[in-house]
């Protein structure tokens, strides 16, 4: 359940509950596993750029800059709040790639990514806890 809710977050309780595993337990191991998920695709993305851009020349080419301008557009059109608020549902390499891509350089953005998906990893506990009291077969 730990590797699931390191991808999606929001329904990985539901294994966590038909196994019948207690709220507790569930609601714990999917917010460490969101959590370690989400700082894992961040830094392990991080390190992929820095070797995919460690050898880039210093000029920029026309293509390259009509790049860079549609990239600030988009930050401009779309605010880092609406990530944080909507790529848990999605899953969280999804949202740890566009987040450290485009907005890497807001400083609070891990530690509210972080509370986004533990706020996930909740709701999806309370969503999934009926599971518990259904018989088995």
């Amino acid at each position: 359940m730990f590797l699931t809710a390191s991808v999606k977050t929001l329904f990985a309780p539901a294994a966590g509950m038909a196994e019948g595993l207690s709220f507790g337990v569930t609601l714990a191991a999917t917010i460490a596993g969101a959590v370690f998920g989400f700082i894992f695709f961040y830094f392990f993305f991080d390190i992929i750029l820095y070797h995919f851009y460690k050898n880039r020349t210093k000029r920029l080419t026309k293509k390259q800059i009509r790049r860079a301008r549609k990239i600030i557009l988009f930050q401009r059109k779309y605010p880092v709040w609406l990530f944080v608020l909507v790529l848990p549902i999605t899953s969280i390499p999804v949202m740890a790639v566009i987040i450290r891509k485009f907005y890497h350089n807001n400083k609070p953005i891990i530690l509210l990514s972080l509370v986004s998906v533990a706020l996930y990893a909740l709701i999806g506990c309370l969503i999934f806890s009926p599971m518990q009291n259904l018989p088995s077969l």
